[in-house]
């Protein structure tokens, strides 16, 4: 169905936040019914997917457009502070992407553009871990938080400011999974992939901008201490 004048857009809550819910309760509950904990401190860095942003640009009287702006993929990291178990772990998780504007489009137009944008997200995740060797586990889990988004402002060399400078926050939720190897009983460094939520940003302004929900993929490198 095609966008319309005079049209609300719905925009539904993803259905893998329900995952996301069910899985980090279920890990947290695993964890704390097993012996042994540790707590433990990490950092992440990696990549991200964006390359694209679809929206709605509104000119005001019921006039809507769709429009998008083209992505460069940027910069990913982390940081989280947690307690595993023997076959589990659960965490507090700070990330923060970066990205670079490209291009804007509107209807058949479209534009070289610049700019810089990115987001946040604060998350309690929780995993299920299996060893699967002496020295290599695997783990899977869930998490849902809070984020928040930023878009730069872009014109068209026609004078038309069409994509105001955006931002938003709301509810966040990721499912990831992921390998760790064992340097030593303190010492694990791991490789993940990320799927990521992030909420709509918007303008506030007429005219204005109103940001899709986006979902991005990331793939990371990381390092965590296990305290004795």
């Amino acid at each position: 169905m095609s966008r319309t004048t005079m049209s609300t857009r719905f925009k539904p809550a993803a259905s893998p936040v329900i995952l996301a819910v069910g899985m980090a309760l279920c890990g947290i509950a695993a964890a704390a019914d097993e012996p042994s904990p540790h707590y433990y401190l990490g950092l992440q860095a990696g990549r991200n997917n964006l390359d694209n942003w679809n929206a709605d640009v509104s000119f005001g009287a019921g006039v809507t457009l769709p429009g998008k702006v083209g992505l460069d993929q940027g910069m990913h990291g982390g940081l989280v502070f947690g307690r595993q178990t023997e076959h589990a772990r659960y965490e507090i998780e700070y990330q923060r992407g970066s990205f670079d504007l490209q291009s804007i489009e509107l209807g058949p137009l479209k534009e070289a553009a610049g700019g810089s944008g990115h987001y946040e997200a604060l998350t309690l995740n929780a995993y299920r871990t299996e060893r699967l060797s002496d020295s290599v586990s695997g783990y899977l889990g869930a998490g849902i938080g809070f984020g928040k988004t930023k878009l730069p402002s872009a014109s068209f060399s026609t004078g038309c400011h069409c994509f105001p400078a955006s931002s938003g926050n709301g509810l966040a939720w990721q499912l990831r999974a992921g390998l760790e190897y064992d340097f030593a009983a303190a010492h694990k460094g791991f490789i993940q992939y990320t799927h990521l939520g992030l909420p709509s940003p918007d303008s506030g302004s007429t005219p204005g901008v109103d940001y899709d929900r986006k979902q991005i993929g990331i793939i990371g490198l990381g390092y965590r201490y296990v305290f004795p």
